[in-house]
């Protein structure tokens, strides 16, 4: 069988992005779409294809669904794009408006409709020309196929867990994107923190991976230090083992001596610890630890923030 992707987006040659386009039928339509990627993906596919891809796509014009390479079917996921404000929401919406009404060239038409297509140019030029308004199959190509957009999901919301590729959730990119705007500014020498809300099974622990791998990556925080606390020691194991399996070495603190080292050493290595080492990290503290690139990212934060807890943390 000879099988063929209906649109691949290639950056420097490399196919980073497949789509499935399928019949406006809604989500029925979709799920044929998703199962389509699926068994392109197999042995008897075109699996030399998708080895190369980061973002799949499946696209109806009323509906739309993401993922990645090996995400399987009850994974792929939706994507809402989150707006700062109203007026923000308006001005995509016009530039959306703007770039789907906007006529295609000659040069565009010609290369649009050579060889196999070249029936189709006929019908073209002569439908309709009144104005349309964006469907989702549009909102989804702008919200995560825009060259900017694309490149950042790749790069900075794509990680490997134990050899399989994950991608970001929507909520997860645009968390990480406003926590990273909060403490790239220094007010008083001091950065401002805050809470980010996860239901149970929403990938907490990928988002604090995600987030880790951010600040590292910033280019307006030099030299972090970045403790991952947990409030049990399984939950400590597991954002521990979390790291490794996604490529980024950590050394676990397991006494409140072995925080205070690590802390106090030049190491930028990830430091994971549990919140009760901290009442002995305190006592060890010899000189008080000033710079404002210590980062503290704290799993179930609702039970450490206030009280003693904090208070040691916080010291």
């Amino acid at each position: 069988d000879i099988y063929r992707a209906d649109i691949v987006l290639f950056v420097n040659g490399i196919p980073l992005c497949i789509i499935e386009c399928a019949c406006p039928d809604g989500e029925k339509s979709l799920e044929q779409a998703i199962e389509q990627h699926l068994r392109y993906q197999k042995d008897n596919g075109m699996q030399s294809l998708y080895l190369y891809s980061t973002l799949l796509l499946s696209i109806t014009p009323s509906a739309a669904s993401y993922a990645t390479t090996g995400t399987p079917k009850n994974l792929w996921i939706k994507w809402a794009e989150q707006y700062t404000s109203q007026k923000e929401k308006n001005n995509q919406h016009k530039n959306l408006y703007k770039t789907v009404n906007k006529p295609l060239n000659e040069e565009q038409i010609q290369k649009l409709f050579e060889g196999r297509y070249h029936y189709a140019k006929h019908f073209f030029k002569n439908s309709d020309r009144s104005p349309m308004e964006p469907t989702e199959q549009d909102r989804y190509l702008y919200n995560l196929c825009r060259p900017e957009r694309l490149l950042d999901l790749i790069f900075n919301f794509t990680i490997y867990y134990d050899g399989t590729k994950k991608i970001a959730r929507y909520y997860q990119y645009f968390a990480i994107k406003k926590t990273i705007e909060q403490i790239s500014v220094l007010q008083n020498g001091k950065r401002k923190g805050g809470v980010i809300w996860h239901t149970q099974g929403s990938g907490k622990s990928l988002t604090m991976v995600m987030l880790a791998q951010a600040i590292t990556l910033s280019q307006t925080i030099s030299d972090p230090k970045i403790i991952l606390v947990s409030d049990r020691m399984d939950f400590d194991q597991q954002i521990t083992d979390t790291l490794k399996k996604c490529g980024i070495y950590a050394e676990n603190a397991k006494t409140g001596t072995m925080l205070i080292e690590l802390l106090e050493s030049k190491t930028d290595v990830i430091i994971t610890t549990v919140i009760n080492k901290f009442e002995t990290a305190i006592r060890k503290l010899k000189n008080p630890l000033t710079s404002p690139n210590i980062f503290i990212l704290i799993d179930e934060v609702q039970r450490s923030k206030y009280g003693v807890q904090g208070i040691n943390i916080r010291k």
